[in-house]
């Protein structure tokens, strides 16, 4: 599985990191629900799914959960929303849930394996061979999208993009 992102995201650390300006900025806002970030990255998703499919095919959208059990990132569903005045999208909610909260990786939480397949489910309405794009916020090990790609997967969907908006980019901090 590829994991494709579209920039490179520089955390605060605290306002200890410099490179964390522009893009990062946005990505904050975008988790926020921030219109106009909203609006900037689904441009450039928009972009993406143009160049992937071609014009009238059909997919689902799944996006991965917060790490907050219930709760779904407020710049996704406007997103999809927004997406679906250019694409034929099927899906009115989230093909994934997060049934079990795990600790936030910012507030020292780890992102196993296990620990995503413990707290990720897959929605009960995956229609068999569905093609299905997976959409994250920011990835730094890929494991919450290997994960969701492997429960969509086996939940019958074709999987045939999952791209991130940003990837971590550690510069050098520990």
């Amino acid at each position: 599985m590829q994991v494709e992102h579209l920039f490179e995201y520089h955390p605060s650390r605290g306002g200890a990191n410099p490179k964390h300006a522009g893009i990062s900025v946005q990505l904050v806002k975008f988790k926020q629900g921030d219109s106009e970030a909203i609006h900037f990255f689904t441009q450039h998703v928009r972009a993406k799914l143009a160049s992937t499919f071609p014009p009238g095919a059909a997919f689902s959208v799944a996006t991965v959960p917060s790490s907050t059990q219930g709760k779904a990132h407020n710049g996704f569903s406007h997103m999809v929303r927004n997406l679906k005045g250019s694409f034929p999208i099927r899906n009115n909610g989230n093909l994934l849930q997060r049934v079990k909260s795990i600790d936030p990786l910012h507030k020292g939480g780890t992102r196993t394996l296990d620990i995503h397949r413990q707290s990720l489910v897959t929605a009960s309405h995956i229609i068999p061979g569905e093609k299905v794009v997976l959409l994250d916020d920011v990835t730094t090990s890929g494991n919450s999208l290997k994960v969701a790609a492997e429960l969509l997967r086996r939940a019958g969907a074709d999987v045939v993009l999952v791209l991130a908006l940003c990837k971590t980019v550690n510069n050098g901090h520990s």
